[in-house]
């Protein structure tokens, strides 16, 4: 049996007759879910090709909640195969329904158009044939007016971002050609046991039969093949410079050519060519199924399902577009060290940066540069402070009297107590809200390294300051590589106590917060802190404003995972966000995926989250706001959304019971938010509903050229997801 599949055609002036009927078909297999499944509907519409100067019948399939919402939605258009109609792709509406309800894909919309020229094998080409029954301009009249159609009538997201294509066996065809020669309409496809045939068909094969490969009066021309075929097709995708994203199946019990000469015709055989041409075609990702089964529905039904996962991580997103946030920075190699916003909605902005800003004086090698910005943007003062060697920030944080504090490390003399250092030394330095300089203080191990990650303050006025030495600062003795040390300092900078502690490992000390008398500190352990889940693990753990340690939680999978974020959660416990190689909440999607926890007063888990992308996905920081909301500042080299250079920021935002509300993924075609080595450098806060983010770029925003070798990039989202 053959099955191929002719293409449609539609103008967007068109009259539209639409009747949703509720479908009747049944799931293949059982949810693997206990979620409701909310179910869509499906429609006939009816509009007219000027193109093929006739109606064009189509049915469309619109979410659950479509007609009350107010949103877009991305769109797949589903091919049908040879002497098939428009209702063959109704039996995958349950499949929709299901991937749609358990969030595997997101709500889309699809349409399934009917395509009856040349006895029902046009094989979706313009054809050339003028015999008794005519070809049509098939691809012409789909790309001409049945997209443009679809994008007017239906709340679509009418970029390539939001179109896919799919098809099976003659649709399979179609697909393969529609988002080879036009990939900026459609961004993925997915092409189930295509009929396509390379150099040629065979003799029996319905591609000689009906005109559609035709000329004149010869119904098969095999130069009219040759220029509509997908080897082509490749050539012109790639001299187009786009990136798609392409899933065929096949199944190894297709129809068998009775000719032995013509096995590699075998549709089995004939797709693993294809697939092996894909992997060789610049911006193209291609993944291949072969399962079991033949040339039906017990085929296309589940690998549908399979690769409507697949396109779906990279379609149905907002079109990429650079962030608009405002940068600072030198010629140089600067890094973001810090944010904090204050009760007015001032912002202050710290940042590591290799040279004279704003004016400022340059110490040398890189300066704590602490800016101070209005609630409008504008800046109302900038202060450098520096040695001749390398001075990091890493942390703001504000007293009770809005005075920033900024913490990090220096390899200098950068409080004027320790002449001849040359070694990474703890400080902390505080300023008053018009800029003037109070008091510093720096702390370490002579001639090792100690460094300062982690900065919080409490009610009393008291600082905290977190990291790691390779020293001995507790007083008991280093344990091992590296320490985590938790200070004490008092409002005048004094240290009123340090808290050392280890293992044989490595730790480090990557986050602060306080609630009420307690002091949560967390980071990473390759260690036993606690209870070892397996490789590198992360950490919590909550003193008292006395420095008593009452208790430590060691959590993580047998893979790697750290903590780089802590926020109060208003009951006395904490809110964590980093990431995990493993399946922490839920299964990995990939390298690396960001979570996000809550810990109780007692340190015991009492909620957990976990997603990601095929990529590398950490979670860097994360706020809470008075409404109870919080915010998870992260970064991903993958499609959360829509990519726009090699890591993306990310933010993601939950409201109070723990149920995310949106997700953002923004930055330039270049680094944002993680440095070369995938480690973050991404600072959050959150005033008033609206969210404030500080982090490093290696690319130009909508408004301005990036300065040098990394900037620093600042920008503000609204309270529903929009960057102001």
């Amino acid at each position: 049996m053959r099955t191929r599949l002719p293409a449609l055609g539609l103008t967007a002036a068109a009259a539209l007759v639409v009747n949703f009927l509720l479908p009747t078909a049944e799931p293949a297999a059982p949810l693997a879910t206990s979620q409701a499944v909310a179910p869509g509907t499906i429609g006939t519409a009816s509009m007219r090709s000027a193109t093929l100067g006739e109606d064009i019948d189509y049915n469309v399939y619109l979410p659950a909640g479509y007609e009350s919402s107010s949103s877009r939605y991305p769109v797949i258009y589903l091919l049908h195969g040879r002497g098939d109609s428009m209702s063959a792709w109704t039996q995958v509406k349950s499949r929709l329904d299901e991937l749609i309800s358990t969030g595997e894909i997101p709500p889309t919309i699809a349409v399934m158009p009917d395509a009856p020229w040349s006895n029902r094998a046009s094989y979706y080409v313009d054809s050339a044939y003028k015999g008794a029954d005519p070809g049509r301009p098939v691809e012409t009249a789909y790309l001409r007016d049945l997209v443009p159609h679809v994008d007017a009538a239906y709340r679509t997201i009418a970029d390539r971002s939001g179109r896919a294509i799919a098809g099976y066996s003659m649709g399979g065809a179609g697909a393969l050609r529609y988002s080879m020669v036009h990939p900026e309409v459609f961004g993925a496809s997915i092409v189930l046991s295509p009929a396509v045939y390379f150099p040629l068909p065979p003799a029996d094969s319905s591609t000689r039969e009906f005109g559609a490969y035709g000329k004149g009066n010869d119904l098969f021309s095999e130069s009219v093949y040759w220029r509509l075929n997908y080897p082509t097709a490749f050539k012109q995708f790639a001299s187009k410079g786009l990136q798609s994203h392409l899933f065929i199946a096949v199944g190894d019990d297709e129809y068998k050519n009775p000719e032995p000469k013509d096995y590699t015709h075998d549709l089995d055989f004939e797709a693993h060519v294809v697939f092996n041409q894909a992997v060789r075609v610049p911006g193209l990702t291609s993944e291949f199924r072969v399962v079991d089964g033949g040339h039906d529905w017990d085929i296309w039904e589940p690998e549908f399902v399979e690769g409507a996962k697949y396109i779906f991580q990279f379609i149905g997103k907002p079109p990429a577009t650079p962030m608009k946030a405002a940068l600072s920075g030198t010629p140089g190699e600067d890094r973001a060290g810090g944010l904090a916003v204050d009760q007015d909605g001032n912002t202050y902005q710290a940042i590591a940066a290799e040279g004279p800003v704003d004016g400022q004086p340059h110490a040398g090698g890189k300066d704590v540069v602490l800016t101070k910005y209005a609630p409008d943007g504008s800046r109302l003062w900038t202060r450098e402070l520096g040695t001749s060697g390398t001075d990091r920030p890493y942390g703001v944080a504000l007293d009770p009297q809005g005075r920033p504090i900024v913490t990090g490390y220096t390899t200098g003399n950068l409080d004027g107590n320790h002449a001849g250092n040359t070694t990474d030394d703890v400080f902390a330095v505080q300023y008053d809200a018009d800029g003037n300089r109070g008091w510093a203080t720096q702390l370490g191990a002579s001639g090792l390294a100690d460094r300062g990650y982690a900065i919080a303050t409490d009610q009393s006025g008291s600082i905290y300051l977190g990291g790691y030495t390779k020293g001995d600062l507790g007083g008991g003795g280093n344990q091992g590589d590296k320490d985590v040390i938790l200070i004490k300092l008092d409002p005048s900078g004094q240290p009123v106590w340090t808290r050392q502690f280890g293992s044989a490992g490595e730790e480090k000390g990557m986050a602060l917060t306080t609630s009420g008398d307690a002091v949560y500190l967390a980071g990473m352990t390759a260690g036993s802190l606690g209870e070892p889940a397996g490789g590198i693990d992360g950490f919590v753990a909550r003193f008292d404003a006395a420095g008593t340690r009452t208790w430590l939680n060691q959590l993580g999978t047998p893979a790697a995972d750290e903590v780089w974020g802590l926020a109060a959660d208003g009951s006395g416990g904490t809110y964590l966000s980093g990431y995990s190689a493993g399946d922490f909440a839920g299964t990995l999607a990939g390298d690396k995926d960001i979570i996000v926890a809550q810990l109780n007063d007692s340190g015991t888990i009492s909620w957990k989250d976990q997603f990601g992308t095929p990529g590398n996905d950490k979670g860097a920081a994360i706020t809470r706001d008075s409404s109870g909301d919080f915010v998870v500042a992260a970064f991903t080299d993958g499609p959360l959304q829509t990519s726009l250079g090699k890591f993306d920021a990310v933010l993601a935002r939950y409201s109070a019971d723990h149920t995310r509300t949106w997700i953002r993924q923004f930055g330039t075609t270049e680094d944002d938010g993680a440095d070369a080595f995938a480690e973050a450098n991404l600072y959050v806060a959150t005033r008033a509903g609206a969210t404030y983010v500080s982090g490093l770029t290696a690319g130009n925003t909508a408004t301005q050229t990036n300065l040098g070798n990394g900037d620093i990039f600042r920008t503000t989202f609204t309270p529903s997801g929009e960057e102001d």
